[in-house]
């Protein structure tokens, strides 16, 4: 509990090793006022005390300070603050001492009160103090400490260097009396110097005085100087340290010839003083011999000396100690060792620390000379293994010392070693080599010599003969420049040096790296194949410009319909696709997905391994014209008359339409629930004026633009409202008698009231009575009248309906008599009644009659019980049915009756219903699109209003798409290529929505990806692989990502290198070992799935002999030569002499047949009968038709059909097949076969047919060479490839087939007709066959077996396939 005594200032104080604060704060407690007692306290005369009074009770008016009942303040040096604070400036004794009180005051008059005594101390005031001036080691010192004033008790303390005096030696202090202290230091030492301090402490505080001692101490030896020895030129220090205080100065002096000693100059001759004594010589000189004096002294006694010799002795040295000397081998070698020093001096040789050996070649002299001795080294007719370092050995008393003597013996250089690349270009090489061993003579040059296996000019005028370049000697390596690209050269490097040259290394074959081509595609044409297709084709570029094997095209188009508004600068880019190659000669490409009529310019670049060539200049197409893709835009209509509406339009979007508008087509219908008539009609403004229409109706007004390709979209929809017009009559008028003078008027509103209705009128008149009929206004929601006061006679009575454009015919007229009976009627008039489904339906059943008529119900004759459960009849006769079904149905009756008469009404009711399930079935695919068609059988008595199409891919989410009442197909596009999607279908009318359709499935057309032959995918050097990844066949699908793995040869475990590497036109597989062989795994994926493939690569060595592919055992090399493959020796040699012996049977046959009757038909018969020989004739003709020229095991001959199949479906191992194959051109007007890249060979036009037999070495890289095949007949020119074509997916794209033949041949991986797609890789091309009327059949290996060599098949149709194209010998060619 707080308490009063509580209150007042609280201080809190923080502290630590750097210092100390505080912060007060007071504290009020609400109370009477107390101050707590204050004691006695201490105030230091001359200074400032300020006390606090401790008061507490709150709130306090005031505080009150007085000295002996005197209040305070009394004088200037006194200050009392309202806080309660007393200050008392410059505290006198006598005056400021005494008693003191405080008192605090509240405002109520209360107040309480403390005293304080105070009492005021003098503190103590110290004076000076010295010591003894000149004391020195040994004497005695004194020093006193007297307090001149202050108050006692009084305490002293001595300190020496801020330290207490404990443990000084030979120091003592004592006290005289209560003020005067005494420190005596009985022996002065050098440890007693210092600063002492004398502390006086009394009750006030702490006085000091300091005062400092010096004690001087003579010089005493620290390093006592002593003599020395130097050699002849080294280095001496002549220590003389000496300590004292104050600290002894050091001199030092030589004695001269006359005995006197003298100072020493130092800084000059070697010689240097330094600040601790020591005399140093640097380089000893037989001057710096003799007597030394080092003096110390400070003044303090006698000082310090000592004499010390310094004695300077000339061991051996040479005037050179090293020397160098060249001869030839066989030349003589003089080595001259000249020594110097103290004799006696002896001199000797040696080598390899070993003496010289005992040879007549080696001769030693020596002599005396001036200044020493010398000896001198012979050696005669030298040898290389003379080289080496001898040592002269010189040794006195004092020491010993060698000179060293280097002599080389010079020879030519060996030839140079390791010679490689280790940079290359398309045009450059940098050539590095090994220096070859010393011959002890400087390489001055190294010469490299080169030349290219095709020693001529080219056409830019780059010399590739023989070369020579001359590098300095101490180069590695050289930069070759103005080479050819993807060249072979011979390099050899000779070292020179001058004694001669070296034999040249051993020579280095090397390829030139290709360059991107420098000339472009010629005579590119492009014609239009489609509203979204053209088809492209070209020729390669200039042999001498591709540098390099074309591996593909970049094919470019764009759109330059839509940059006809842009300045040429900013006439958009180009878009590219890659095309892959096809063999020699003309290539075709199709561009499909193009704007319908719209102009492209299309240009091709080149490309090789390096890169791309130029551009070809554009090509300019128009693709044909489409139905236009937009509707009409901004569709207005505005009503005319109640019966005409005018429509206006805009034309599409330029974009969209596609060709030239001939027309629009306006169509129209009856925007109902129940659907109604409509047309259409044709206008070629853009306007149109529809006439014959309803009154107040809604119309459903859609646009299409027309062009010569056929109708386009149309517009959405566009409700228009024809004017008002007068109503038709009333339908159904009726009128019953209710009473003795009235009568029940009613009627149903008008079928057609073309307006709103306003209100109706009622007429009637009696028979009989002249004047105008009466007449009665009524509302519109009223459909019958009471009419009263009517005569007993009878009455005619009809009913007009109006709108605000006016009143409409008279409806039929009804008569009516009243009476005083009144037979039972029903004034409810009926008609046909439609109702939507589940809904409640009320049928009135309004009846009059006296008395009151019975009414009853029935449906289809049936009469409706009053329990039913959905059907209830209200106490006015109405009928009400609760959640109608499509069974309520029918015609309902409502019969009422009494004793004076009967009356009906009846209603027929029509129950709308949702749609039954759709019939839903595909009707067309392409890789990025599927359309549907149904068909409803039920509408349910409503029109259609449109559907909902569901469909996903699997695995995906389900899309929906809403389609309009009128259609009955759509296309679901921008679907994924290649994928199973699902369908199902509800359909919908204004009652609701049917049940799904059964749920198809369809499939995207596109396949997975297609891998490239091998030759135009992988290129390699000796640390990488470059992957062209855009020559992979998309399959119709674009390819999403690839991943690539390879592993080393001998190894299981695959490197992953990329999993998802996304597709671009290269990609380098990095990190790999030169001279390795290598598993190349690469795996394309696309929508339609991922196709897996492997590669066999090599890469090559460090010295670069280029690069090779192994495709099981064909080689493909990047290194390869760029000349035709017929100069090559290992084809050209057996070529000929299978020429040679072709031309010898040739011949010999044709002779013996000219010996032979001439006779057509047993030469045919001749021929068809060899053509179906047994297998027991092993003769030249069996091994024609078996056609397999090799060493493989081969089957039985199978007899000859009509048709053969042209197939290789022999399953050769690799170690089968031998490297020899014949093969059969037939060369006419049509061009030769595509060989296999990268060499082919190159055939003339014009030849005849001949048979060749062909060498197919390993080295030839050959890969997937085609079998080539001869043909009887000419065979009709195929249509061309490259149209855009959407297969099955069974079906086998590349498959070639003669129509005339129905020769079937496997489809070859790599022949493909090309379908390209603007957004993805297009497949490989087709060969050239576009442009000529005729061409060669050639059938290229199965695909099971890419690495088989080729293998000739003959093809035969009936006999005599020769007769056309030999001599007039007739001769039989089968051998």
């Amino acid at each position: 509990m707080v308490h009063v005594t509580d209150g007042g200032t609280y201080t809190c104080t923080a502290e630590n090793s750097a210092g100390k604060i505080s912060h007060s704060a007071r504290l009020n407690i609400y109370g009477a006022p107390h101050v707590r007692p204050m004691g006695q306290v201490s105030a230091v005369a001359g200074e400032t005390f300020a006390v606090t009074c401790p008061a507490s009770g709150y709130p306090l008016e005031k505080i009150v300070w007085k000295k002996d009942t005197i209040r305070l303040p009394t004088s200037h040096r006194q200050r009392v603050y309202p806080n309660g604070t007393l200050v008392v400036e410059q505290v006198t004794r006598g005056t400021d001492d005494g008693q003191y009180s405080c008192t605090a005051f509240s405002r109520q008059g209360r107040s309480d009160t403390q005293t304080l005594n105070v009492r005021v101390m003098v503190p103590p005031r110290l004076a000076n103090m010295a010591f003894p001036v000149g004391t020195r080691a040994g004497m005695r010192a004194q020093a006193t400490c007297l307090m001149q004033e202050g108050d006692q008790p009084l305490t002293f303390a001595w300190n020496k260097d801020g330290r207490p005096l404990d443990g000084i030696r030979d120091v003592r202090t004592s006290q005289l009396d209560d003020y005067t202290s005494i420190l005596v230091i009985e022996r002065a030492a050098a440890d007693h110097s210092g600063n002492y301090t004398c502390a006086a402490t009394n009750p006030a505080r702490t006085s000091t005085v300091e005062a400092q001692l010096t004690v001087s101490v003579p010089p005493t030896w620290v390093v006592e100087p002593s003599s020395a020895n130097v050699p002849l030129g080294g280095h001496v220090a002549l220590h003389c340290l000496a300590k004292g205080f104050p600290n002894p100065t050091v001199v030092w002096r030589k004695e001269t010839a006359s005995g006197v000693f003298s100072g020493v100059a130092t800084g000059e001759g070697g010689v240097a003083g330094w600040e601790n004594g020591t005399l140093s010589v640097s380089r000893a000189e037989r001057r710096h011999e003799g007597r030394y004096l080092c003096e110390a002294n400070n003044n303090v006694g006698a000082g310090l000396s000592k004499v010390v010799t310094l004695s300077v002795n000339e061991p051996p040295w040479f005037g050179v100690r090293s020397q160098r000397q060249q001869v030839v081998v066989g030349a003589t070698a003089t080595l001259a060792c000249e020594a110097h020093g103290d004799t006696p001096l002896n001199l000797a040789w040696t080598r390899d620390s070993t003496p010289l050996p005992a040879l007549p070649r080696y001769e030693v002299s020596e002599r005396e000379v001036d200044t020493g001795r010398v000896s001198e080294l012979v050696l005669h007719t030298t040898h290389v293994g003379d080289s080496g370092t001898y040592v002269c050995t010189a040794t006195n008393a004092h020491g010993a010392l060698t000179a060293d003597f280097h002599l080389l013996v010079q020879d030519v250089p060996g030839p140079p070693s390791g010679v490689g690349v280790s940079e290359e270009g398309s045009r450059y090489l940098t050539l590095t080599w090994t220096p070859p061993e010393d011959s002890n003579a400087p390489i001055s040059a190294y010469l490299v010599t080169f030349t290219s296996q095709d020693t001529h000019q080219t056409s830019n005028g780059l010399f590739v003969g023989p070369r020579e370049v001359t590098v300095e000697g101490d180069q590695r390596k050289v930069k070759i420049d103005a080479l050819l690209p993807a060249t072979t050269y011979i390099f050899t490097v000779v070292a020179e040096n001058r004694v001669g040259r070296s034999q040249p290394s051993s020579p280095l074959r090397i390829t030139t790296q290709e360059e991107a081509p420098s000339g472009h595609p010629q005579n590119v044409r492009v014609v239009a194949v489609s509203s979204t297709a053209l088809q492209v084709t070209w020729e390669p570029p200039f042999d001498n410009l591709t540098h390099g094997t074309v591996l593909g095209y970049y094919l470019g188009f764009k759109d330059d319909s839509l940059n006809m508004s842009l300045s040429e600068s900013e006439g958009g880019a180009y878009n590219f696709t890659t095309v892959g190659v096809d063999g020699a000669g003309a290539t075709t490409a199709t561009l499909a997905g193009l704007r319908p009529h719209a102009h492209y310019s299309v240009v091709l670049q080149a490309f090789n391994s390096r890169g791309a060539g130029p551009t070809s200049p554009p090509a300019i197409a128009t693709t044909l014209e489409d139905k236009p893709s937009a509707p009409p835009g901004h569709v207005t209509c505005e009503a005319v008359t109640s019966r005409s509406l005018v429509v206006s339009w805009k034309t599409p979007p330029a974009r969209h339409i596609n060709g030239v508008i001939t027309n629009y087509r306006v169509t129209y219908t009856v925007s109902s629930s129940h659907g109604g008539r409509g047309g259409s009609m044709v206008s070629e403004g853009l306007r149109a004026t529809l006439t014959g229409l309803l009154p107040w109706t809604n119309y459903s007004v859609i646009v299409a633009a027309s062009t010569r390709a056929g109708e386009g979209v149309s517009s959405l929809p566009l409700i228009c409202t024809t004017n008002q017009d007068v109503p038709e009559a009333p339908a159904r008028v009726k009128a019953v008698v209710s009473g003795p003078r009235a009568a029940v008027v009613s009627w149903s509103p008008p079928i057609n009231p073309h307006g709103r209705i306003t209100r109706y009128s009622v007429h009637w008149s009696s028979a009989g009575v002249r004047g105008p009929p009466h007449r009665r206004h009524v509302g519109a929601h009223f459909t019958h009248l009471t009419l009263h006061d009517l005569p007993h006679a009878t009455h005619q009575v009809w009913v007009t309906a109006s709108t605000r454009v006016g009143e409409g015919p008279s409806s039929t007229v009804a008569t009516v008599k009243p009476s005083h009976t009144v037979g039972a009627g029903i004034w409810a008039v009926g008609g046909n009644l439609t109702a939507a489904w589940k809904e409640d339906v009320s049928l009135p059943c309004g009846a009059v009659g006296v008395p009151e008529p019975l009414l009853t119900w029935t449906h289809e004759d049936t009469q409706i019980p009053q329990s039913h459960n959905r059907f209830t009849v209200q106490p006015d006769g109405t009928l009400t049915l609760a959640d109608i079904q499509r069974r309520d149905s029918g015609v309902y009756t409502c019969t009422a009756n009494n004793h004076h008469g009967t009356d009906k009404v009846e209603y027929n009711l029509t129950v709308l219903v949702p749609p039954s399930a759709p019939s839903l079935h595909v009707t067309e695919t392409t890789a990025s699109s599927i359309r549907v068609q149904w068909s409803v059988e039920d509408t349910g008595g409503a029109p259609l209003e449109g559907a909902t199409l569901h469909y996903r891919s699997v695995g995906g989410e389900w899309l929906t798409a809403e389609v309009e009442g009128l259609q009955r197909a759509y296309t679901a596009t921008g679907l994924k290529c290649g994928t199973l999607h699902h369908f199902y279908l509800t359909a919908k009318n204004y009652i609701g929505t049917s049940s799904a359709s059964t749920t198809v499935g369809a499939r995207t057309k596109g396949r997975a990806p297609e891998p490239p032959p091998q030759f135009q995918f992988v290129t390699t050097n000796s640390s990488q692989a470059t992957l062209y990844l855009a020559q992979w066949g998309d399959g119709g699908c674009p390819i999403t990502h690839f991943a690539v793995q390879y592993r080393k040869d001998g190894t299981q475990h695959w490197t992953t290198v990329g999993s998802e590497i996304p597709p671009s036109r290269t990609f380098a597989v990095t990190g790999l070992e030169a001279s390795g062989q290598y598993q190349l795994k690469v795996t394309a994926h696309n929508s339609a799935g991922n196709t897996p493939f492997q590669y066999i690569i090599t890469t090559p060595g460090r010295s670069g002999t280029g690069s090779s592919i192994t495709v099981n055992e064909g080689v493909w090399g990047s290194a390869t030569s760029t000349s035709p493959v017929w100069r090559d020796p290992r084809v050209l040699v057996p070529a000929a002499v299978s020429a040679m012996a072709l031309l010898l049977t040739i011949t010999t046959v044709c002779v013996c047949l000219r010996k032979r009757p001439s006779s057509s038909a047993p030469q045919k018969e001749m021929l068809d009968s060899v053509a179906t020989k047994g297998s027991d004739e092993k003769t030249a003709m069996q091994a024609r038709d078996e056609s397999v020229y090799t060493t493989v095991r081969r089957p039985p001959p199978a007899p000859p059909q009509p048709t053969p199949e042209l197939r290789d479906n022999t399953d050769y191992s690799e170690e089968e097949l031998y490297p020899y194959a014949t093969a059969t051109f037939q060369l006419g007007r049509g061009s030769p076969p595509p060989p296999a890249p990268p060499s082919p060979p190159n055939h003339q036009r014009g030849q005849k047919a001949f048979t060749a037999l062909v060498y197919q070495a390993p080295s030839l890289h050959d890969v997937d060479s085609p079998n080539l095949v001869l043909h009887q007949t000419e065979r009709e020119s195929r249509p061309p490839r490259g149209f855009p074509y959407e297969g099955s997916e069974t079906e086998d794209y590349g498959t070639s087939i003669d129509g005339s033949n129905d020769v079937r041949q496997p489809a070859p991986h790599h022949r493909r007709p090309r379908h390209i797609r603007t957004r993805s890789p297009a497949t490989s091309g087709s060969p050239k066959s576009m442009r000529q009327a005729h061409h060669h059949q050639h059938t290229l290996r199965h695909p099971k077996h890419p690495r088989s060599p080729a293998v000739g098949r003959r093809y035969s149709e009936g006999g005599g396939s020769l007769r056309g194209h030999a001599s007039d010998a007739e001769c039989d060619l089968r051998w």
